[in-house]
């Protein structure tokens, strides 16, 4: 029978082998992580927030900006940028209407994840369909790989979200789907 670890306990052949993809400083170290936080950087700036790379790392900033809560301008830039009602972009995001009512300056940490969320798939939608017009479109229609939902009605989990991104990654790559 193979020895299996129990929690606390370390196992020499592994030691030094596995290294965090963030420094103890904050900063990335991973190509791919970095271009992804860039990318949550686009989507906070796109929502009126300030970041910038003389600002420290963004891992950080965006951590912080979660952590602070993303202000209620999101929203509504989020809901233009969709051409939806404030009641639906409400419910995909789940925020009850008595509570977005009293967001009146930030929201909570796990409302702007949620937000952040969805903002980055339709960041991705209009750059990968080169026009805002079009994305808006994109994620407001049914798809088929899908299963007839719309992208954006599946954004309403994380692994929907991801779900859409993966349909727009084989977008952008011209894989049938």
């Amino acid at each position: 029978m193979p020895n299996t670890l129990q929690d606390g306990d370390h196992d020499p052949e592994l030691s030094g082998r596995v290294e965090s993809p963030i420094t103890t400083s904050g900063s990335i170290k991973e190509p791919a992580l970095l271009e992804a936080m860039d990318h949550w950087l686009e989507v906070l700036r796109h929502f009126g927030l300030r970041a910038s790379a003389s600002a420290g790392s963004s891992f950080k900033q965006v951590r912080e900006a979660l952590r602070q809560g993303v202000p209620r301008s999101a929203f509504e830039q989020l809901r233009a940028d969709l051409g939806v009602s404030t009641e639906e972009l409400a419910e995909i995001l789940g925020i009850p209407g008595r509570t977005l009512a009293r967001r009146t300056d930030r929201f909570k940490p796990d409302e702007s994840e949620r937000l952040l969320r969805l903002g980055s798939v339709v960041t991705k939608a209009a750059d990968v369909l080169e026009d805002p017009v079009a994305a808006r479109r994109w994620m407001t229609q049914p798809k088929r790989a899908l299963g007839g939902l719309t992208p954006l009605r599946c954004c309403d989990t994380e692994i929907g979200a991801r779900e859409v991104e993966s349909l727009l990654g084989r977008i952008e790559h011209g894989v049938f789907s």
